[in-house]
């Protein structure tokens, strides 16, 4: 039968050790080259039935695949009818999420059993079904659809979260491109404490036709092309090196969504990883700048409504009391800019007004 997955055909077959009907009935329809609403029905019932049947390993990790595999069923039984919609409707995250732990955890089954009935076929799968994701992101980037497109790179990342690190980055980036904060902000989260940026190597060669160097796979083909003849002078690259300019990132994220403390964190945790970073540097400067100048913007206001009120002696100190509350509140942001960069001169003359109106005089004359 010929599965409508992103162009690519399963070639998955039924082992033959699995004598129970359940099986040899789901592996009878799941063969079929056309699908009817009756074999849907009898496909449904025998893979629910086997849940609770299948006593043995081997039974239990093929009743979960069969389980997994029932939404393509139900896209192959409209064959031709199938649209693209109902394909993008059947590769959500939690289904390919799904996926792809099952197509690895029959393979790592069938490797610790020494029966190598799956194995290849699914490999083959895992292949054609993550190039098919690939090619889909590709294409909607190409055309500038970047919000769908980080969808997808995103999805190759559930996908195979052990290889598609690089996936999770792409879609946090396009996310930011597509101006999606809400997504970004959680792309980017996941992508700083992912094993890909903690632990991530990304191999690179030059190649010796055009000079270029080119990012190889994995160390396993870099070596061998190198023993071809066809690369040469090798270099590994950290993607932990990259960690902080993703702290950075995810920083103004939270930022822009107004989670402020978050934002801090981060900045506090990235500039212990690199403190020299001006970019981070002046990152942190203009949040907790921005900060405490949000925090007066009743100045004006306080400013005119105290002195149209010098003949109410009651009102004019509820007033004042109330700025100088204002200024005391908006000081230990201004102070971390200005330990941040000392030369800005907004921040030091902000802050001197911010001592002289809570009663800190000497600390005003400290700020030169």
């Amino acid at each position: 039968m010929k599965k409508l997955i992103l162009s690519a055909t399963l070639l998955i077959s039924v082992a033959t050790f699995a004598q129970k009907d359940e099986l040899k009935a789901l592996k009878k329809i799941y063969a079929k080259d056309e699908i009817s609403e009756k074999d849907l029905e009898a496909y449904k019932t025998a893979s629910d039935a086997l849940q609770g049947l299948a006593s043995e390993e081997s039974d239990k990790v093929y009743a979960k695949f069969y389980k997994v595999m029932y939404p393509t069923v139900v896209l192959a039984s409209k064959g031709a009818k199938a649209t693209m919609q109902d394909q993008m409707n059947l590769y959500n995250p939690e289904f390919i999420q799904e996926y792809g732990t099952i197509i690895d955890e029959t393979i790592a089954f069938e490797k610790k059993s020494g029966k190598k009935v799956y194995t290849d076929d699914l490999i083959e799968e895992k292949k054609m079904f993550k190039q098919g994701l690939t090619t889909l992101a590709l294409s909607l980037n190409t055309a500038k659809k970047y919000k769908e497109a980080a969808v997808f790179f995103y999805n190759v990342y559930l996908f195979d979260k052990k290889g598609e690190g690089k996936s999770l980055q792409n879609a946090a980036i396009l996310s930011v491109q597509a101006e999606d904060y809400k997504s970004a902000l959680k792309y980017y989260e996941e992508l700083e404490v992912s094993d890909y940026l903690n632990n991530g190597v990304v191999y690179y060669a030059v190649n010796k036709a055009s000079g270029n160097e080119e990012e190889i796979a994995t160390r396993e083909d870099r070596t061998k092309y190198i023993s071809l003849n066809l690369y040469e002078k090798p270099r590994d690259f950290k993607v932990s090196e990259d960690k902080p300019e993703i702290m950075r990132i995810l920083a103004l994220l939270y930022k822009q969504n107004n989670d402020l403390d978050k934002a801090k964190q981060i900045y506090a945790k990235a500039r212990i990883l690199a403190p020299n970073n001006e970019e981070l540097k002046k990152g942190e400067f203009e949040l907790y700048y921005s900060i405490g100048y949000n925090g007066l913007n009743e100045e004006d206001k306080l400013v005119n409504e105290i002195n149209a009120s010098r003949a109410d002696k009651k009102k004019f100190d509820e007033l004042m009391a109330k700025r100088k509350a204002m200024f005391l509140s908006t000081i230990p942001n201004f102070e971390k800019a200005y330990d941040l960069y000392p030369a800005d001169e907004n921040t030091k003359s902000i802050l001197k007004i911010a001592y002289e109106v809570t009663g800190q005089p000497e600390k005003a004359k400290a700020i030169k």
